[in-house]
């Protein structure tokens, strides 16, 4: 008994499917005369007639329509046996960073985007403020970045705006007179520069009360009473109560809130999939 060559079980499976020795020659890469040559030695091998072959056409035999299948299934395992040895392929590593203001109700959503548009990547999400995140991202140290600015970001797209709007625990009592107090997050957040600027204007007093690293310490003191926040449209809860212009200090609109995008190359396919769900 001799062993069956993969090379003649290649030609072969080509000539079925080709019905041509000639056209199998230019599937699997070699010369007709080689795949005829690899048929007769398969033939004599397993002992049996494979193909049928006249001036004008060529056919398998009962014989060969019986084989080709474990032909087919012999060559699926040997390429099999080659993968399982061969090092797994390391999948790539993303780092995306999402301002804490975006969309926070829709992050499972987002995390689905990320998943479907980049199957193979492995991903770090930094959920963090947009102060960081910028930095990140001119660091190198960021593929794609989710974040909030004061004014238009050079090569960032506008992924959205949102209004922003005064809030307050269901249970706070605003002062009837002196200074307001406020929840805001840090020095650098582009909200809190837009609340303030909001108040100054109006000529609204008002003090920083508690301020935070993060938006969730932001929405747990305002829920608690320690006084007013300011966010944006998507990133209020529901137990949050909404300041009108017509209460106790006439609250002047904060404005709105700007979301732009920054993609490296490998993730601007991902990139332009966020503009088209974030504008939804």
């Amino acid at each position: 008994m001799t062993d069956l060559d993969p090379l003649w079980l290649r030609s072969f499976v080509a000539i079925a499917q080709a019905g041509s020795v000639t056209r199998a020659a230019q599937q699997v890469n070699r010369t007709q005369s080689a795949v005829s040559t690899h048929l007769q030695q398969l033939e004599s091998s397993v002992g049996a007639k494979l193909v049928h072959r006249s001036t004008r056409s060529l056919t398998l035999t009962a014989e060969g329509e019986r084989f080709l299948p474990h032909a087919r299934k012999l060559l699926d395992w040997q390429d099999e046996a080659r993968a399982v040895v061969q090092p797994a392929e390391e999948a790539e590593v993303r780092r995306v960073g999402i301002s804490e203001y975006f969309l926070p109700a829709r992050l499972g959503e987002l995390l689905a985007l990320l998943r479907d548009t980049t199957p193979k990547a492995r991903f770090e999400l930094l959920w963090t403020s947009s102060a960081a995140l910028q930095q990140l991202w001119s660091a190198g140290e960021m593929d794609m970045a989710v974040l909030t600015s004061a004014a238009p970001l050079p090569q960032a797209r506008l992924l959205r705006r949102e209004p922003l709007a005064w809030v307050a625990g269901t249970g706070h009592a605003l002062p009837a007179r002196g200074s307001a107090p406020l929840v805001l997050l840090g020095p650098d957040c582009p909200v809190r520069l837009m609340a303030l600027a909001a108040l100054s204007r109006a000529g609204l007093p008002h003090h920083i009360q508690l301020s935070c690293a993060g938006a969730h310490g932001a929405v747990a003191a305002i829920r608690a009473g320690w006084g007013v926040g300011c966010l944006n449209q998507s990133a209020i809860p529901s137990d949050l109560k909404l300041l009108s212009r017509r209460e106790a200090h006439q609250w002047p609109s904060p404005g709105r809130l700007s979301f732009y995008s920054l993609a490296r190359p490998s993730l601007q396919a991902t990139e332009r999939a966020l503009r088209r769900w974030a504008a939804q």
